[in-house]
Formats: C-alpha cells, sequence, structure tokens
C-alpha cells in the first residue's frame, strides 16, 4: 500500500523525468503511476471488496429479537433458528445476539426489575435492590436463588436491547422536540420522584428533563454491580444518562443482576416498537399493558428494521384525521378543527397547526378558502394516484427480486401482520396492516429514491381512503392473498410474477375507491391508458 505522499511525489518527479524512469525510482509499475497521474486526488482511498456484513446481520437479528416478545426464550428464536429464518451463517447471528446481552458470569439473580416506561424524549429503568439478607444467600453467577437458567435472562436481556435499538431511541437527540412529543413526560418523572429507597432508576434523557429532580447525574458509571451493591446508601439512586451508549451499558449492566425478565414486559415491548417506543409503561405490581391512544395506535406501525427517520408529525396527523373524520363525519368542503387534532393527538397546537400548512402546500388538503378543508377528491385523483403507485411498485419490486434473503426480514414480519389483522376482519385494521406491508417492501428493495415516492404515495392514499371512508373488511382475504403472492414470488427471485400480482391487486383497489363515485362511471378507457393495459 503505497502513501498518499509517495504517490504525490511520483507524480511530481514525471514534470522532469520519463514515466518508465519515475516508475524505477520509486519502484511502481508504469500503469500504476499513469493512472495516479489521471486522478485529481492522490488521498488514500476505501479499498474495494466486499463490505462487511456484521453490522447489517447485528440490525436484521435485532429486528427478529426485539418483536419476538416472551417467546425469545424459546427454541423458536435459537441461533440457529434465527440463521435459518434470515439466511445469514449460524456465527454471525450468535455474534450478533452476544452483542445484545452480557456474559453469563455478570449474571448475579438477585435483584428485581420494578418499571419500563418509555416516550419521547425519556426511557426509565427501574430496578429493586436485594437487601443484604438477600445478597447474603446468593452464589454468584449460576443465579443465586432464582430456578431461572441463566440462559433465559441473557435472551431476555437481548429482547430489552433489541427493542431500545429497532425502536430508534439512539437517534431521539436527533429529533425536533416540539414536533416528537407524544407522551406526557411528568408521569414519567413522577416514577422518578415515587421510587422507594432500595430501587435504582436508569435513566435516558437527551434533553435535560430530569434537570429539576435531585438526582445522581452520572455521563460515566461503574458497571460492577457487585461492588456498587455494597456501597449502596439508603436513597434512591437515578442514574441520568444523555448518551445512548452509555444508557444502553447501564442498562445492560443493571438488567444482569436481576433474577428475571417477566415476558408480561418483553410482550409489551415488543408491541410498542414499531411505536418508536412510545406508550410504554409497565408495573411489575400491575403488568400494566402498554397505554393506548390515537397516536400511539397500531395504525402507528413504524419500521424496526434498518435505522430510519421516526414517522414525521405530518403522517401522525393523517393517520389522526382519519380517525376524526370518523368520529366527526366530515365531508369534502368541511373545515378541519385543529383544537380537536391536538386533542386527539396529545401534542401541542403549533405542531398541528404547522403539519396543517404542510398538508395544504402539498396539496393533501385545501386552503384556498380560509383554514383547512377536506379536499374534494375526484375520480381523475383517484386513477392519477393508483396509475402512479402502480409504476413505482413495480420497479421497487422489480429491484427487491434481485435482493439476498436476508433483505426479508422486515416483509416477513409484515405480512404477520397482516395475517393477523385479516383474521379479525377489522377494515381499519387490514388497510394500516397492508400499507404498512408494502412500505417493507419498498424499504427492502434499496431503492431510496423510489422509497421516498412511494411513501409520499402512501400518505396521499391514506387521506384519500380517511376522506371516503373505505371499508377493506369485506376485501381482507384477498388483499392477504395478494400480499402473500407478492411475497412469494420476490423470495424466489420471480420479478415478473411479483409484478403481475401487484398489478391485480392495485387493479382491484382503484376499482373499490373509484366504485364509491356513484354518480360517475369507472373510465375503463383512461384507466388502460394510464397503465398500458388493454
Amino acid at each position: 500500500m503505497y502513501s498518499s505522499e509517495m504517490r504525490r511525489d511520483a507524480v511530481a518527479r514525471t514534470a522532469s523525468s520519463s514515466i518508465a524512469e519515475v516508475a524505477v525510482e520509486f519502484g511502481v509499475s508504469p500503469s500504476s503511476l499513469r493512472r495516479w497521474m489521471s486522478r485529481s486526488d492522490l488521498e488514500d482511498r476505501p479499498r474495494s471488496g466486499r463490505p462487511q456484513i456484521q453490522s447489517t446481520a447485528d440490525q436484521v437479528v435485532e429486528a427478529l429479537v426485539a418483536t419476538a416478545g416472551a417467546r425469545i426464550s424459546g427454541k423458536d428464536y435459537s441461533t440457529r433458528a434465527l440463521a435459518e429464518a434470515t439466511g445469514l451463517s449460524q456465527s454471525i447471528v450468535s455474534r450478533a445476539v452476544q452483542g445484545m446481552t452480557v456474559r453469563r458470569d455478570r449474571l448475579l439473580g438477585r435483584d428485581e426489575i420494578t418499571v419500563v416506561a418509555g416516550g419521547f424524549p425519556l426511557v426509565v429503568i427501574g430496578i429493586r435492590v436485594a437487601g443484604e439478607a438477600h445478597r447474603a444467600g446468593v452464589s454468584g453467577g449460576d443465579g443465586g436463588e432464582s430456578a431461572v437458567s441463566a440462559r433465559r435472562v441473557q435472551r431476555r436481556i437481548a429482547g430489552i436491547v433489541a427493542g431500545l435499538r429497532s425502536a430508534g431511541v439512539q437517534h431521539w437527540p436527533q429529533r425536533f422536540d416540539s414536533e416528537h412529543r407524544q407522551t406526557d413526560a411528568s408521569e414519567m418523572l413522577d416514577l422518578l420522584r415515587s421510587g422507594g429507597g432500595d430501587e435504582h432508576f436508569i435513566v435516558f434523557d437527551p434533553f435535560g428533563e430530569t434537570r429539576g429532580l435531585i438526582v445522581h447525574d452520572q455521563p460515566e458509571v461503574s458497571h460492577d454491580r457487585t461492588a456498587a451493591s455494597h456501597d449502596r446508601t439508603p436513597a434512591a439512586e437515578i442514574a441520568v444518562h444523555r448518551e445512548f451508549a452509555e444508557f444502553l451499558d447501564d442498562a445492560r449492566s443493571g438488567l444482569a443482576g436481576c433474577n428475571d425478565i417477566p415476558g408480561s414486559l418483553l410482550d409489551v415491548l415488543s408491541a410498542r416498537v414499531r411505536h418508536g417506543f412510545e406508550g410504554v409503561l409497565w408495573r411489575r405490581s400491575s403488568q400494566t399493558e402498554a397505554r393506548r391512544s390515537s397516536i400511539t395506535s397500531d395504525s402507528m406501525e413504524i419500521s424496526s428494521w434498518l435505522p430510519k427517520e421516526t414517522r414525521s408529525i405530518t403522517e401522525h396527523l393523517a393517520i389522526a384525521l382519519r380517525e376524526e373524520i370518523i368520529d366527526s363525519g366530515y365531508e369534502p368542503g368541511d373545515r378541519i378543527n385543529p383544537r380537536l387534532l391536538s386533542r386527539r393527538m396529545q401534542v401541542p397546537r403549533s405542531s398541528v397547526d404547522a403539519a396543517l400548512r404542510r398538508m395544504v402546500d402539498d396539496k393533501l388538503l385545501d386552503g384556498s378558502r380560509g383554514g383547512t378543508r377536506i379536499p374534494l377528491i375526484t375520480t381523475l385523483d383517484v386513477l392519477d394516484l393508483y396509475a402512479g403507485r402502480m409504476a413505482v411498485g413495480e420497479v421497487l419490486l422489480r429491484s427487491l427480486a434481485l435482493r439476498p434473503k436476508r433483505y426479508f426480514v422486515p416483509v416477513q414480519l409484515a405480512l404477520r401482520q397482516v395475517e393477523a389483522s385479516a383474521a379479525t376482519k377489522s377494515g381499519i385494521d387490514v388497510e394500516d396492516a397492508d400499507l404498512h406491508f408494502q412500505q417493507e417492501l419498498a424499504r427492502a428493495s434499496g431503492l431510496r429514491q423510489s422509497t421516498r415516492a412511494f411513501e409520499a404515495l402512501n400518505l396521499r392514499l391514506r387521506l384519500f381512503i380517511s376522506v371516503l371512508q373505505l371499508d377493506y373488511s369485506p376485501a381482507s382475504d384477498r388483499i392477504l392473498a395478494d400480499d402473500r403472492a407478492i411475497l412469494r414470488a420476490v423470495s424466489l427471485g420471480d420479478a415478473e410474477t411479483a409484478v403481475g400480482a401487484w398489478r391485480g391487486k392495485v387493479d382491484n383497489a382503484v376499482r373499490h375507491m373509484a366504485g364509491l363515485f356513484a354518480r360517475r362511471r369507472f373510465d375503463q378507457d383512461l384507466w388502460a391508458q394510464l397503465t398500458r393495459r388493454r
């Protein structure tokens, strides 16, 4: 490997000597010297070759582990089973899982996890520290008095760590504060205030929400729980972390001291992963399920695989608008009440106003007559939207059919949601699950620009569905069959079959939507021209 300085000296020497002479002097080939002379930048370049797979594998495995819930310690989530599901080698999967948990010799099996709460911008983990009498009976890293196996605790710690990572909590410091607050931080601050003297709280607080509390701010903490426990004072401890990596290290260390990780906690966390960890509230005493509201409902599915930005306030608003339209009986031309939306979404009025203005700018809503109104949707709008979705979808599917098997993991998870929703025959659930499945197909394709265009079209489609109040429950079985056919085809690398299934799916959907316009017939000729179908 030649240094950049040597390359520059060799090129400079060619001004006074021939290429052959300079090549001999510097011990390089004439062809290399000519290549250096043609370059404008002689700094070191990254070596070509196959990229490292471990980092991508870590994210794939995290996605599966994060949504496993209490099943994480079962055979279905062994490293061998995960390797078979992802197409990765078992050694790579094992390294990914090891990176999410702790070594067996660090498991102490004496403390008890009491509370986990999460919602931008705070995550709180509470652990009740065992008393002196209990510690005296603990025999170290074999789990102590607990009958729970060390392997189970290790895997369940991995479930919590994977959930935090896959939910995108590490990206909270980059989020715009006022637009993303969806959870009442005061409730989590109350949890910290009410903690007993035997509790230890581990807090992720990137924006300094806990500044008003009397806490031990510990950007760097010792991870030796054995030593820390002996030195513990009767006062409650609150370890506050501004950096996610430090918080995660401390959380792993704290969980390693627990005698078990309850399955009910893992189930709550797995249900909130795709919602960005919003609305998490679990207590050991009540085993409270995740709080649910319009802003953290099942319609708020967020991809949990590769790192990506959290769903924008505009997307939240488009979904909340549907609920408001249904509840309030809005019709095209009616003026939207921002105050009611602010209350429904539990976000500041200023955030709703800003999002409404953006939706007007994007022609999603009508702002031509003062205020913000539900738009009038024509049959041409419907055909235009679906023709665009069909065209972009074909490009995405052709790319996806060429991708390695590991990229299909989030799509497989999304299909499970469609299957669960189809079984309930709930139109809203089926629609949300189906759109989430389609977005995961797009994200797995590897085409960034086409994926962004497709998601923008999906946002517009959500609004159309809301305004027209479509009911997808009668079509749930057909939607599921189409989604299964598409995934099966791309998994086999059969792009043409996948595109054919996609075109049939879109054709059925546009006819269903256009059929709601009772006074105007479906323009078959225009649809055929737009989609090149004869």
